[in-house]
């Protein structure tokens, strides 16, 4: 059953609509400044408690507050394409006049327990969340009282939109397109190297992005081709992964023609693999990456994958917390990814199988 949408903490934009004044009006009368007729302070005051307007204590903590600090929570600050982002965000937070601390938190612990842990509210202005679960409890947003967005993670399930924000492409949906494009060259036997069903990270989004594409494309899902990283307290998205995962692969399935690789990290990682077991990208088999992270470009053959746009992503995500510290409402937004072809695909070979390793 889908969760009851959150009514939208009311602004001073909403305030200035309803009573029919400017937003300046509004903040003078709010904050007892003057040039301000007692008639119209008093109405706008009414409007403010009938509309169930809180002052945001964070917008104020700015004003005050020559440095005010932004904490950046990352979920695998390793991962390359963080790390395309970091720079941006960190150039806009100090335009803004503010400081950027980053957090790093555990691929298997909850980021947003860990922020509620180590976020002091008395310093911090507002959180940006840098990867994550999408499989959160409405609750535990209301313990955290600072402005914050969810960035690369897409929308949850079960949470009301209006407890959070959030910038993110559509995981699934480009974890699909990513798959089309290995079906369209022919491929047929194409796995999938990720994470475990019971993994909550946007990992397993992209897993389902891949039956969808097989299912749209009348394929049935070998599951011997799906494979995994045990569910344990290590990071999946890792290089050494992807070459452990791709070695099982090619000793236990040399009848696979093409690999979706959930990551770029991963994919690079299974390219090693495939080399190392004399084998040739794309002529034996094909490998497709998601990130679009810089390393895939300068690898051999470059790598083709999935690109989402750090740059747009983390602007915008900036954007909308500073939006929200100004009492902004609520945003979700989904960005569009987009196919970089490499060299790293290519048509299904027609040999049936491969048979034995060379």
């Amino acid at each position: 059953m889908t969760a009851p949408e959150a009514k939208p903490r009311p602004t001073i934009k909403d305030i200035a609509q309803a009573a029919g004044v400017g937003v300046v009006t509004v903040s003078r009368a709010l904050n007892d400044k003057p040039d301000v007729s007692e008639a119209t302070r008093a109405r706008i005051l009414d409007l403010a408690r009938q509309m169930g307007y809180r002052p945001n204590r964070h917008a104020r903590f700015l004003k005050l507050t020559h440095n005010p600090t932004i904490a950046l929570v990352i979920k695998g600050i390793d991962n390359p394409f963080f790390q395309q982002m970091l720079d941006t965000m960190e150039s806009i937070v100090r335009e803004r006049n503010h400081l950027l601390t980053v957090v790093k938190v555990p691929h298997w612990a909850d980021e947003v327990e860990e922020a509620i842990t180590v976020v002091d509210e008395d310093l911090m202005a507002g959180v940006i969340f840098l990867g994550g679960s999408f499989t959160h409890d409405a609750k535990i947003f209301e313990d955290l009282h600072v402005p914050f967005v969810m960035s690369t993670v897409p929308r949850l399930d079960h949470v009301p939109d209006g407890l959070y924000s959030s910038v993110s492409i559509d995981d699934r949906l480009e974890a699909a397109r990513a798959v089309r494009h290995l079906i369209d060259l022919g491929h047929r036997r194409i796995a999938v190297l990720g994470v475990p069903s019971t993994d909550e990270s946007i990992g397993l989004q992209r897993l389902l992005g891949y039956r969808r594409a097989m299912a749209d494309a009348g394929l049935d899902v070998d599951e011997g081709l799906i494979r995994s990283v045990p569910h344990d307290r290590s990071d999946p998205y890792t290089y050494e992964h992807g070459y452990r995962l791709a070695q099982a692969l090619l000793s236990e399935r040399p009848d696979v023609t093409a690999v979706f690789a959930i990551a770029d990290v991963i994919a690079i990682g299974a390219m090693r693999a495939i080399h190392d077991a004399g084998l040739r990208i794309p002529e034996d088999i094909s490998v497709i990456g998601f990130d679009g992270i810089t390393l895939g470009e300068y690898v051999e053959p470059r790598l083709t994958t999935l690109v989402q746009p750090p740059d747009v992503i983390a602007r915008l995500t900036c954007q909308i917390l500073f939006d929200q510290i100004e009492s902004g409402p609520a945003q979700h937004v989904f960005i569009p990814g987009s196919i970089r072809a490499g060299a790293s695909t290519g048509p299904a070979r027609d040999d049936g199988a491969r048979g034995a390793l060379r």
